[in-house]
This record gives C-alpha cells, structure tokens and sequence, in this order.
C-alpha cells in the first residue's frame, strides 16, 4: 500500500469512494454525448451537487460538507477519469465559490453558498484579460464608481464556466482608485443574460468538450455596493488566494486523464496478441508501460504532498507549481504513449485515447503554463 493510501482518513476515502459511484453512474454513461455535442453538461453539474461534491470544500452552515482538500482532489481526479470536462467544469465552479466563502459578507454567503453546493447556481472567476494575462496588477477591466454602486467595463479571456454561469466574480480596478493604491477589487455579478451590456462570445478548443470557455465583455454593467466581494483593494488577495489550491487541483484533473489512459494501455497490452503471444510481452512495450508508470506514480505523490500541506495550512507555491507542471507533464506523456501501445487502433476516433489525448493538452497552459511554473519553482527555490 502505497504512503499516499496509508495518510488518508476514512472521510477521505469516503468522497473518494462518493466521486468513483457517481463517475461510473453519471458522468461514464454520458462522458461521449458531452464529447460530441460539446454542450454545458448542466444536468451532470447538478447531479454531482447532489451528491455533494460542488461543496467538498465549503462551510456546512452554507450546504457545504466541509472536508478538507485532499478530498476535493482525491474527487476531482476520480472524476476527471470518466470525463476531464467534467472534472474542470467543477474546478471553475469550486474556485468561484470558495472566494465567497473566505471573504463574502454573510448576506453573501447565505445568497449564493448553498445553491452553489448543490449546484442550483454555477459559478464562474472572470480573472484573466487579453493583454493582461491572470495578472490583477495590470488589468485594464474597470469599476467606475458611481451613485447605485458600480459601473464595470472591460474585456475578460479564457473564463471557464463564463456565459453559462449564474454568477460571475469579475476582477477589476476601482476608479476613482483609493490613495496609494491599485484599487483591484472583485464584484459579484448574476449571469450575462441577467444584465446589460454582458455579452459573452466562447471559444473552441480542441479538447475538454463540454468544458464552456471564453470571452466576456461588459460594457457599463451595474451592479450595487453589496456586489463588492471584501474590501476595495483585496483584489490581488482574493484571486490569487486560492492559486496554489487550483493548480494543484489541475494536477489531480490530470492525474485522472492519466490513469483512465494508463488503464487501457494496460489492459490492451495484456489482451492483444501479435506474433502468437501477447504485445504485454514485448520489451518495447514493456519499456513505455514503465515509463508510464513511474511518471504516473510521481506526479501523483507530488500532488498529494501539495494537497495535503494545503490542507494542513502549509501549501506553497513552489510546491503547487512543481505538482502542477508535473502532474500536466505526465498526462501528455501518458496518453501519448497509450495511443503508441495500441498502435493504429489507438488513432481510431471510437476509443476514448484521442479524447484523453487532447484534454490533457490543456493542462500545461491553463492555470500558468509548464514554463511558468517552472519559472516559479525554481525562483522560490533560490530565493529570488
């Protein structure tokens, strides 16, 4: 039994053993049909709040379960094997809830938090901008202060869950900004087709189907005082608060893709039969199964280590950023070589591994790329 086996709690397992039921009897049946149509899989969304796992991570006076983050990865991983769509999905759903949790207003939190657990209401963080990047210190997206509130206009990029959401938290600078200050605040905002001037145009990706991203634009959108999440100026903090958590939750997505595509090779390589004896049986293939295999075994210890000092309020960057790249790493490593060890049948578009293939793309750029968090781990570790 592996250390990561021996370290979980029997609640742990429990959501573990809650995501695995509700993949094999929810998101498996409909995983294709996500696939093809490429449609937001809202059903599927709300039964995975039935069942309580859109509020792993939230406070149980709220609807939540209030569990611990090696729980919510250990749920999003299992999840992300049936469907990494799915899987990211809730990913964005989760870190647009969990900043309402930590520093909404209670007014905030009794409005939203229980529909977000149960999935009733999707959320969606509207962070990153076209020239900007995820940097909240150089947004060009602004909140102009008036008397109802606020007026927000900007442009938005890549915002996963974005139209669809019944609730968006936008990052934008205040105006007039406060004395000294950046004035990077965040605001609570109901969906696109609740307000004016919130138009929402998504883009096509070439995996993660079902998975509904774009960009937004808002052009004087009112919203009131209450919608300001925290103080003026907390932005930075907010959207960046929870930074280590998503990119180590990346790397459980990940690690998900990875293992549903190790499990074909696997069992392909045991099954198929070339030359009188089974492919299994090859040195060549036996050579990429390992290789699989320990880059698989890897990423995932480094995204439980993360997962678990996050947890036990200890996460670091360098941590999350090297269990992200890692973990991103080995999902495209994986399911490339899935694809090699079925040979041709592994290009067919009526196995799964073209699908693996191509969400795990994705991973290396969204959240930060490889080359970022690489960046980031080595600057952390040499103290710059």
């Amino acid at each position: 039994m592996s250390l990561i086996e021996n370290a979980l709690t029997d609640e742990h397992r429990e959501f573990r053993d809650r995501a695995a039921t509700f993949a094999e009897e929810v998101v498996e049946p409909e995983a294709d049909r996500i696939e093809r149509e490429d449609e937001f899989p809202r059903a599927v969304i709300e039964a995975a709040g039935e069942r309580g796992l859109l509020g792993i991570l939230l406070p149980e006076e709220y609807g939540g379960e209030g569990s611990d983050f090696v729980s919510y990865c250990l749920a999003v991983e299992r999840i992300a094997q049936a469907s990494g769509a799915v899987a990211e999905t809730i990913q964005g759903h989760t870190f647009a809830a969990l900043p309402i949790a930590n520093f909404g207003t209670t007014a905030q939190k009794e409005e939203y938090l229980e529909s977000m657990a149960s999935g009733d209401t999707v959320g969606a963080m509207l962070l990153t901008e076209p020239d900007a990047g995820s940097s909240p210190t150089e947004l060009s997206t602004v909140a102009e202060a008036d008397e109802d509130g606020y007026a927000l206009s900007g442009e938005k990029a890549f915002g996963t869950n974005a139209g669809v959401a019944d609730v968006h938290l936008v990052v934008a600078r205040k105006r007039p900004a406060p004395e000294g200050g950046h004035g990077v605040s965040v605001f609570v905002t109901p969906g696109a087709d609740e307000r004016e001037g919130f138009t929402f145009d998504r883009t096509e990706f070439m995996g993660m189907k079902g998975h509904v991203t774009g960009d937004s634009t808002l052009e004087n959108v009112g919203v009131d005082e209450s919608s300001l999440l925290g103080e003026v100026g907390q932005g930075f903090r907010i959207a960046m608060g929870t930074i280590d958590m998503a990119r180590t939750g990346l790397g459980a997505i990940g690690i998900g893709i990875a293992t549903a595509a190790f499990e074909e090779a696997v069992d392909y390589a045991g099954d198929r039969e070339q030359g009188g004896q089974p492919v299994g049986e090859y040195q060549a293939v036996q050579v990429l199964i390992a290789d699989m295999d320990a880059q698989l075994d890897a990423a995932r210890h480094l995204v439980y280590d993360s997962a678990t000092a996050i947890a036990d309020g200890n996460g670091s960057t360098r941590q999350s950023s090297k269990a992200k790249y890692v973990a991103s790493d080995a999902a495209e490593f994986v399911t490339r070589n899935a694809i090699q060890v079925h040979g041709g049948k592994g290009y067919r578009t009526d196995l799964p591994l073209e699908r693996y293939y191509r969400d795990a793309k994705i991973l290396s750029i969204i959240g930060g790329t490889t080359e970022i968090q690489k960046t980031t781990a080595a600057s952390e570790a040499l103290g710059l």
